[in-house]
């Protein structure tokens, strides 16, 4: 194997892939990245056996070929070496990697292409067509509600919900739920009904991967276990979580009793101070309603305090309740428009937070003692 391909081609086709590679695994192929090098095409692969990804790019090796080489080591000698040069990667006769410019010269170890373990065989049953700028941001909606290492495996994930033409993405850590509506139009020949689960790790991946600018179209492909996604010479394939997810609807308010328009960016600022001296551990502020005006305060184990009142249209009983001010801040960045309304029902119960100009986006959060 022989080829010639600019440091900057290479290092897009390798960012794509080492994600799915950890640094350190039982098995050494798994640290290796797989080079295919065919008449027309270069196609990189990486995997965890849990997530692939793959991608490729037209070039005409000089000679065609394929191996497996240290993924990260691979990574950062492309990433080191001067912009705008050309790099050669050659096999030699003892199936070592020669990495060369004009000056520089590494030679790395390898492992055979046919030990590399491919999730090519996947029968999938549904497929989506849908913009990549939209799932991106459908993702990053929700994302941050994922639970993280919580006992409960299904939660350390994110809910797709397909429910005929819509889709909806759902997270939740079980003390606070994010869902958001795919908005735009869906290519789909027919309606169908699915609900899967897609592990934390392979929805991080994705959103660091996914453009939020591009408008080039993304096709969702879901089988029983494994989603697979495909753009133009990238695909990605994640196994899923195998779990019921719960019924986030039960945990949405039916029906509320207070509506507080905020300005979002006052709402948010204010948060932000009070946080300040909040306790490190529990993060929780205190909120009064009471004569058009929103109180914040919050403490701390050293007894030091903060206080912040907010003008707002309240004419009800005097309304005391407390959240942790985390899970606030989040809701409130991930939201647009210039006012968000907070939906309240009595104090212990769920809020809910959400924008007119952000619809099919929704924040429940629950209260936490004070």
């Amino acid at each position: 194997m022989k080829l010639i391909i600019s440091k900057e081609t290479l290092l897009e086709q390798l960012n794509r892939v080492v994600g799915a590679i950890e640094k350190k695994n039982t098995s050494d192929i798994l640290e290796n990245v797989l080079i295919q090098a065919t008449p027309d095409t270069l196609k990189l692969v990486g995997t965890d056996q849990k997530i692939e990804l793959s991608s490729s790019v037209e070039i005409q090796p000089e000679i065609p070929g394929q191996i497996t080489a240290p993924a990260r080591k691979l990574f950062d000698i492309c990433k080191a070496l001067p912009d705008g040069c050309f790099i050669t990667i050659e096999l030699d006769e003892q199936n070592s990697l020669h990495v060369k410019n004009q000056r520089s010269h590494f030679k790395l170890a390898t492992l055979p292409a046919e030990a590399y373990p491919l999730l090519d065989d996947i029968p999938i049953s549904q497929e989506v067509t849908l913009t990549e700028k939209s799932f991106k941001h459908l993702i990053e909606k929700v994302s941050f509600s994922m639970a993280n290492q919580d006992v409960r495996y299904f939660l350390n994930g994110m809910l797709l919900d397909f429910q005929g033409t819509n889709l909806f993405a759902v997270a939740t850590d079980g003390h606070r739920l994010a869902i958001s509506k795919y908005k735009d139009s869906h290519d789909y020949d027919k309606e169908f009904y699915e609900k899967i689960i897609i592990p934390r790790k392979s929805v991080l991946e994705l959103s660091r991967l996914l453009d939020s600018n591009s408008q080039l179209p993304l096709t969702l492909q879901t089988s029983e276990n494994h989603i697979r996604i495909k753009k133009d010479n990238f695909r990605f394939t994640s196994k899923l979580i195998d779990g019921k997810y719960p019924d986030y609807q039960t945990a949405i308010p039916v029906k509320t009793n207070h509506t507080i328009i905020l300005d979002r960016e006052q709402f948010r600022d204010t948060l932000l101070r009070v946080a300040i001296l909040s306790n490190e551990k529990f993060r929780s502020i205190h909120i009064l309603l009471n004569d058009n005006t929103m109180f914040l305060h919050s403490n701390n184990p050293e007894n030091e305090t903060a206080e912040e009142e907010i003008d707002i249209t309240y004419t009800g009983d005097l309304f005391e309740t407390g959240f942790n001010v985390t899970y606030l801040l989040d809701a409130v960045n991930h939201l647009e428009g210039k006012e968000i309304k907070l939906e309240l029902t009595t104090p212990d119960a769920s809020a809910i937070l959400y924008s007119d100009d952000d619809t099919g986006t929704r924040y429940i959060i629950m209260p936490v003692r004070m």
